[in-house]
Formats: structure tokens, sequence, C-alpha cells
């Protein structure tokens, strides 16, 4: 099989939102610049996206939401945010401010209570990055997946891929920034960090981000981060809905953190309500209740209940419009029946909401187990509702482990810091890759359970990334 050999500055793995910002960024910087993208496009899950760009507006309100996450990769990111919407606007990039449109006709006045957002075409975005690559000198190859990382001692030294036509390509290089878009894809590192149910997960992402990033810099000996069996993702409709790409969107059912969620046992599994965006309810569901679930809910919320991604019951018919599972049912005697009919045990599904409605009427839902700390409402007004759930995974948030510049750290020469407090006189320093760098969610621990933008930490830190290598070859 013949090999091609090339020589660049820096190769860039993904030309996701992370890798083509980075592309872009490299150019200007005046560095010969390769992206290799393993899908037949550029884009990445960003491609399929509404183009939603947000994050907090201050790093204390991105701490108060997202505790677990790393504080100094939060900082750069929500600190970062504003001058890369500067930048995309200087590139000619439209950067809307909202309130947005979505594809599905709501309109978004922004993800969450004091977020920092903007809202970009992705189908106009990639191109216009593309192109920009492209009349800076670079160049954007498709169909071209990642091997493997090439290295000289601790050092990264360039790629070995694979060509549209099989052919091995080697690249060498100064520097590799790995922005692949995380694990979803992957059955195998699914099964061994997020659920065994794999079964009864949506892919709600592009089908090329499959950890080739995380496994190629994990054989080269880079660190991962704690938070691995978390993702950001939304529940949308259960099989036999018929789930596609172009109906992602209008299929995410969105309004969890209103309803009652039961498993096939009938009972409640979590806080429904822990995340305004559903993102726990969904993780939840794939970790406590093996991917499968119930919204449970009555005729106030179907007819009334209007919040910021739109009307429940117009998602309510949509969904069954494309072959979701609804139950409807005018009293809880015949609710019983159906939801025995769909598998679920009805008699206690029934008595969980008895149970739940007593509490709720109490002011005492965060005395539950789970408990319900927000959005208590009972659910007495008939007819009433149930709408067969499964997680839909978008990307995963653990991943490698960098330093605020992008520089992926090196499991072997770092020291451990499980056992470090203030009563340890050592000074505890990681020691990066030379060479490796990472953008976008192949970095882990930005966010961890909960969740502060996934295009946010793309954007900045695809910035980030390329800057931190072009100054290393500098030094």
């Amino acid at each position: 099989m013949a090999t091609e050999t090339r020589q660049r500055d820096i190769v860039i793995v993904g030309a996701g939102m992370a890798g083509l910002v980075a592309g872009v960024r490299a150019t200007e910087l005046g560095v010969d610049v390769c992206v290799l993208e393993k899908g037949t496009r550029p884009g990445g899950s960003m491609y399929l996206s509404a183009g939603l760009i947000w994050s907090y507006e201050t790093i204390d309100d991105a701490r108060e939401n997202v505790p677990r996450g790393d504080p100094d990769l939060q900082r750069t990111v929500v600190e970062g945010l504003d001058p890369a919407f500067e930048w995309l606007e200087s590139l000619g990039v439209t950067v809307r401010e909202p309130p947005v449109e979505l594809p599905t006709g709501e309109t978004v006045v922004a993800p969450t209570p004091g977020a920092n957002c903007g809202k970009i075409d992705p189908e106009a975005f990639t191109d216009r990055l593309r192109t920009r690559i492209e009349d800076g000198g670079g160049e954007v190859l498709v169909e071209t997946p990642l091997r493997s990382l090439r290295t000289d001692g601790n050092a990264v030294v360039g790629v070995d891929a694979t060509t549209p036509d099989g052919e091995d390509l080697e690249i060498e290089a100064d520097a590799v920034v790995l922005a692949t878009g995380g694990f979803q894809g992957n059955e195998r590192l699914l099964q061994e960090y997020v659920t065994p149910a794999i079964e009864n997960l949506w892919l709600r992402s592009n089908p090329w981000s499959t950890g080739d990033g995380l496994t190629a810099a994990r054989d080269v000996g880079a660190k991962t981060t704690g938070g691995m069996e978390t993702f950001y993702g939304h529940n949308l409709a259960a099989p036999p809905a018929n789930v596609t790409p172009d109906r992602y969107l209008e299929l995410t059912q969105y309004y969890g953190p209103f309803a009652v969620a039961i498993d096939e046992r009938g009972e409640r599994f979590t806080d429904e309500s822990e995340s305004e965006l559903e993102h726990t309810l969904a993780q939840d569901t794939a970790h406590e209740a093996d991917g499968r679930a119930y919204y449970v809910f009555d005729s106030d919320l179907y007819d009334d209940e209007v919040f910021s991604m739109g009307h429940i019951g117009t998602i309510v018919e949509r969904s069954a419009d494309r072959g979701a599972e609804v139950i409807r049912a005018d009293s809880f005697d015949g609710f019983e029946e159906k939801l025995y009919a769909a598998g679920v045990d009805g008699t206690n599904a029934i008595e969980t909401i008895d149970e739940y409605n007593e509490a709720v009427r109490a002011e005492r839902g965060d005395r539950l187990d789970p408990p319900r700390r927000d959005y208590q409402r009972p659910v007495d007004t008939p007819p009433f509702y149930a709408v067969a759930v499964q997680p839909g995974i978008t990307f995963t948030m653990g991943g490698l482990h960098v330093e605020e510049g992008g520089r992926v750290l090196d499991e072997r020469r770092s020291p451990s810091t499980l056992f470090v407090d203030e009563g340890h006189d050592e000074s505890v320093e990681s020691e990066p890759i030379p060479g490796l760098y990472a953008a976008g969610v192949d970095i882990g621990n930005v966010n961890n359970r909960h969740y502060m933008g996934g295009l946010a930490n793309a954007l900045v830190m695809g910035r980030r990334a390329v800057e931190t290598a072009v100054d290393d070859r500098v030094e």
C-alpha cells in the first residue's frame, strides 16, 4: 500500500466548530495548517444544531451552576466568549442576538437566565470558515480519519491518517490539535463509561465522533478527567418514533423538568427539575432507568404551559405525528391500564403519582425520595398523558485533561492529585505532552453533569489551543 508523506506546521484533527475555528486562526497567525475530517463533510455536530452559542455571563454564575467543572477552563470560556463573537463578526460571520427563532418555529430568548448568547447559521458558518482556511493557504481534507499520533520521545510530532482511497497518510508537524468531538459515537466507550444499555440511546450527534482523539491521546500517555460518565443531551421520543438527524430538534422533548418522570417499574428515579435544560434528567434516564422512561403530566400542562422552548402540547403532538408512543387517558383507572399495556407497572405508577401529588400540594416536594425541588405542581386534571422517552447523547463531558491554554497533560509525567490537600507541602504540577493540544469537547471537565454550553467551548478553546500551539513553536 502506498504511503503519502507531508510536512505541515500544525495539524488539526476534526473539522467541527472547534477544528474550523482553530484552522482559521492558524492561517491568520501565518502557519501552514491542515485540517483532517473523518466525515464526509465538515461542520461536525454543530452543523446539525440550532446554532446557539452560549455560556454564563460571569464565572461566578458558571461555578454556581456547574460546580464540578474545572474553574480555570470555565473562566477561559466565559471570559473568552465576547472576544470570540467579535472575532467571528470580523470574519463576516453573522452572530445574531436573541430572541431567535429555531427551525422548529419556537422563539428562544436564551437557553438559561443569565446567559451570554448568540446564534449562527451552522451551514453558512461551516462554508465561510472552510473557505477562509483554504483561502489562507490551509487545507481541509474530508474522509481522512486519524489512525494514531506520531511521537518522538515524549513529544507528538505529527499524525498517521488514512486517505479517502485507503492509503496511508503520514503528516509530520510541530503540533497537533485534537478536535474530534468526543466519544458519543463509540459503543465500546459508551458501555465502558456511560451505560451498558446503549441500545436505549439515541445518537443526537454526527456519526463520526467516535473518540478518535481520546483514544489516540491515551495511547501516548494523556491524562483523562473525571466525569467520564456524564454527557450533554436531551430525552427524545423513544422508539417507535422515527428519529433522524433532521428531526433531532423537533423530537427533543425539553419539558421534562415540568413533568413527572417514571421508569418501567412506575417509580420516579431523579429530581426532574434539577436542570432547566433537562440535561441531568437525560443522564439519569440513561444511568438510573436503563434508558427508558415516561414523562407523565396532565391537561393543565399540556394545554397551558409555554416555556423557553415552546408549547408543551405542540411538542407532544409533533412527536405523536412522528410515531412517538403517547398515552392518553381520561381517568387514573384508564391510565393505569394503558401504562400496563405499554410495559409499565401501572399500579406502582398511580401510587407514585398519588404520593407526588400529596407532597406538592403540601409544598413538601423536597421531602420526596428522590426530592422534587422546583416546578412543583400536581398531576390531577384529566386527561392524563405519558410520553415514552429515551436519552439522546449530543456530546460527552469527560475527556482529555488540559490546562487553560489547551495543552494536553501527560499521565505518565504528572503527579496524582487524588490526595492533594492543604496539608501537603509538595508542589503539584502536571506536565504537558509537547506538541499535543485539544479543543472543544475532546477537552473534559468544562461541563461535568451540569452544562455551560458546548459550542462556546468549541469556539473559545479552538482559538485558544491553536494560539498556544503557535506560541510554543516560537519559544
